[in-house]
Parts: structure tokens; sequence; C-alpha cells
């Protein structure tokens, strides 16, 4: 969904990913390119697929990587950290991360308010719905998580509920 509405605004995105294929999808749905956060020196690699090198303005952080995103970041950019899967702890060096300006804010299922602000356009904006990964019926949730917990997901990871099972417990 990020690529989707960071498309619709006009912005260039470059992703990470543990998996090429995750990044060919990306692209398809508009990012410039993206590099493998596998390999050493990734937001290295990153960094200089920003404009003129000079790193991101605003990197979104699912994963819990920012300790290492903060490398990729331009000056006074900012990381918006959505979750924390890939690590506990995020080490830091606080004297680079102070003199570099940078925001640190966390986003908990929407509740940041500076992320909540509504855009201002003088046009209607067309956005692409989010891709759907994967669909799973209710009784195969367990199944559905054990998918996205092994990270290659790309979308939404969806539960159906069918009609049938919603009438079957109604009557």
């Amino acid at each position: 969904m990020a690529i989707a509405l960071a498309v619709a605004a006009g912005a260039a995105i470059t992703v990470t990913s543990s998996s090429t294929e995750i990044i060919e999808r990306a692209v398809s749905a508009g990012a410039r390119g993206g590099v493998l956060h596998t390999e050493p020196g990734w937001p290295e690699d990153a960094r200089a697929m920003s404009p003129s090198d000079a790193g991101f303005d605003l990197i979104l952080d699912p994963v819990g990587r920012w300790n290492e995103s903060v490398r990729a970041l331009r000056p006074g950019g900012r990381i918006v950290v959505l979750g924390a899967n890939a690590a506990e702890t995020a080490p830091m060096d606080v004297r680079s991360f102070y003199f570099g300006q940078f925001d640190l804010l966390r986003n908990h299922h929407g509740q940041q308010p500076g992320l909540r602000r509504p855009a201002q356009h003088d046009r209607p904006v067309w956005v692409r719905a989010p891709a759907i990964d994967r669909r799973f019926p209710l009784d195969r949730a367990a199944e559905a998580h054990e998918y996205l917990e092994n990270g290659r997901t790309f979308g939404k990871c969806v539960l159906m509920h069918t009609w049938e099972t919603c009438r079957d417990r109604v009557d």
C-alpha cells in the first residue's frame, strides 16, 4: 500500500527486501528499484539509488532495521518504524544520529498524528488497490500466520470468511 500511495503522490520509491522476487514485484508496482537487505553494505547501496546519492527523505521500516536504515537517510531525513520483527534491540551511534538531525517516529496502526494529515491536492488522485499476496479460508488462520512469518509476502494476506460459513453459524 505504501508503494501505491507514494506513486500517487509522485514520489520516487526504492525498496529493500530479502528476496529479488519481491523487489521485482515492487518495481512492477511502481518502485524505481531495490536492494537486498541481506547483503553487506545494503544501506550504502540503497543510498546510492537516492537522488544525487544524498540519501532518502523518508524511510518506512516495517521490520525494525532502523539502526541500519538511518545510514541511507539524507541529513534531516525521517524513519517511520512500522514494525519490529527483525530485531529486539537497535544499537545506534547517537552522535551521528544527533548531528544528522534525523527524526525517528513510530507508527502503531495509524496512531502517529503526523502521518494522518490529509493530502493536499488540487485534483483527484488515483491510488491503486493494495496487492493481495494470498487468500486463506478462516479455518486456515494458523497457516496464514506461518505464511506471514516467512517474510516473503508482498501485499496483503487475507483471511476469507465465506457466506456459507456465516450462514451456518447464524442458523
